[in-house]
């Protein structure tokens, strides 16, 4: 891994995507997260947001469960496929059981609307830090081509 292109996840800076069909939510958490000093990009449907994470490198997509034109679910999936280091935090007005228990097991954090900045904030914080581990964790392992490099036998 090139020095330059390290980044630890969950630092400031990082890179969000909020993916939410009302305008006036993309804007208040675009407004937010900048004022915290993290890179902050919004689209307003999914197919957007596909596109958007495959142009770039995001550290954290957060989306809305209640899409007009999808399911925020199926959205996530499709994050994970294109991007799997990038950490997903689920927002919902509706948090039933199904997708409390989605959340729990496919993403790195729930907001339930309406939810207060902080509440943001630290969930933000809490799953890119989440996300941070695990790249950590894979990154602490060899691969083979490197231990190979290195001389070390497999």
């Amino acid at each position: 891994m090139s020095g330059s292109r390290i980044k630890v996840l969950g630092e400031l800076g990082s890179n969000i995507l909020v993916v939410d069909d009302e305008q006036i939510i993309l804007d208040l958490l675009k407004r937010v997260l900048n004022r915290e000093g993290y890179q902050v990009s919004t689209v307003r449907c999914a197919d957007e947001a596909v596109s958007e994470i495959y142009r770039g490198a995001y550290d954290l997509a957060i989306t809305d469960v209640d899409l007009r034109s999808s399911d925020g679910r199926e959205l996530m999936e499709r994050i994970g496929e294109a991007s799997p280091q990038t950490a997903i935090v689920l927002m919902t007005g509706h948090a039933e059981e199904e997708v409390v228990s989605f959340a729990r097991a496919n993403a790195q954090g729930l907001l339930k609307k309406p939810f207060a900045l902080d509440q943001l904030l630290a969930t933000v914080r809490a799953a890119l830090e989440l996300r941070g581990q695990s790249t950590r964790e894979v990154d602490a392992v060899p691969s083979l081509e490197s231990r190979l490099r290195a001389g070390v036998q497999a």
